[in-house]
């Protein structure tokens, strides 16, 4: 598969809305974890692209919009860039496709001296795909949702 990151407009917020619910809702029926990117909308993507440190990109595998990619640079912390979301369709997942997303955002990026990231513990594939784009577990763990979810936080230092 041929997989490309494209800048994404307000046009198509709702689109990768869409995709972002059906890419998480496996994980919300699990933890009913409030903060569950499951739970958000378009409003949210709309409110990261008006934000000068956050770029979203839609994911374009083979021409097909399969998912998108949010991150920021860490405001008052240049360099430190977080992924805050990556998500594929449901269909797609296990592909290498979100890491290869994960490294074609890394190249957009001149600065960057570490990418961070987290995500729940418990869920093997997200590790496999962060290990396999050379992100390193911290040791850090940080409960939320009341304990209904534990967060994993891995980071990757650039050279």
């Amino acid at each position: 598969m041929n997989v490309e990151i494209i800048p994404a407009t307000a046009e198509d917020a709702e689109d990768l809305a869409a995709i972002q619910r059906l890419a998480f809702k496996r994980l919300y029926d699990t933890y009913h974890d409030e903060g569950s990117p499951y739970l958000r909308g378009a409003d949210e993507i709309l409110l990261w692209l008006e934000q000068p440190n956050w770029r979203v990109y839609k994911i374009v595998a083979d021409g097909v919009l399969l998912g998108g990619v949010s991150f920021c640079e860490k405001n008052g912390m240049p360099g430190v860039y977080y992924l805050a979301r990556i998500y594929v369709l449901p269909d797609y997942q296990g592909k290498g496709i979100a890491g290869a997303a994960i490294l074609l955002c890394e190249e957009t990026v001149t600065n960057a001296g570490v990418w961070t990231l987290d995500f729940p513990a418990d869920q093997p594939g997200n590790r496999r795909c962060y290990e396999k784009a050379g992100y390193i577990d911290t040791g850090k763990r940080q409960e939320q949702s009341g304990g209904a979810i534990t967060l994993a936080y891995m980071e990757k230092k650039v050279l």
